[in-house]
């Protein structure tokens, strides 16, 4: 059961996937900081701060006012923007892969007490929590990316530091399976 406590570990960072409008929310695991990707950007949320926007083309607006931006800065955004991205899409393929072995599951189980051999259902199991489990520490990687990007944008761009929270460094205690 080693693949579902990694599960667990993915979900140090809660990640919601609203299936319907494709949006996503990613959480700092203090619960002060979300990340609510949006039609035409990302929209950063901090407890105490006023709510941050970038845009695919690499703007920044705090509050609703523009940020003005050297072209690195505006780089460092564009790349944290594409990493919200993939962490979005990898973690979309770790829920499809997660739902698919749960649809496997219900047929090992069934076929296994259906046969008399519920000693088939263990291994049945398992060979698809693997597959969840290479998924999941996927967005472990994502997330140590997504904390060295925050990280690089907020010493470029000071005014951007109070919405640097998420910590990726968890990537070793994911690997490990622990919290």
């Amino acid at each position: 059961m080693k693949s579902i406590t990694t599960l667990c570990c993915a979900a140090i960072f809660t990640i919601l996937l609203a299936g319907c409008n494709g949006g996503i929310m990613i959480s700092d695991d203090s619960g002060t900081q979300t990340i609510r990707v949006h039609d035409g950007g990302i929209a950063i949320h901090r407890t105490g701060a006023p709510e941050a926007d970038i845009t695919v083309a690499g703007d920044l607006s705090i509050d609703g006012k523009p940020v003005a931006l050297a072209p690195n800065q505006r780089d460092l955004l564009k790349q944290y923007y594409a990493q919200v991205m993939l962490v979005r899409a990898d973690g979309v393929a770790t829920g499809m892969a997660g739902a698919a072995m749960a649809g496997h599951a219900i047929g090992a189980v069934t076929s296994g007490l259906a046969h008399g051999d519920p000693d088939s259902i263990g291994p049945a199991i398992d060979a698809h929590a693997k597959t969840v489990e290479a998924k999941a520490m996927v967005i472990c990687t994502d997330m140590a990316a997504l904390e060295a990007k925050q990280t690089a944008i907020a010493n470029a761009l000071p005014v951007f530091k109070p919405y640097a929270s998420i910590n990726g460094n968890k990537k070793t205690d994911c690997e490990k399976g622990t919290n």
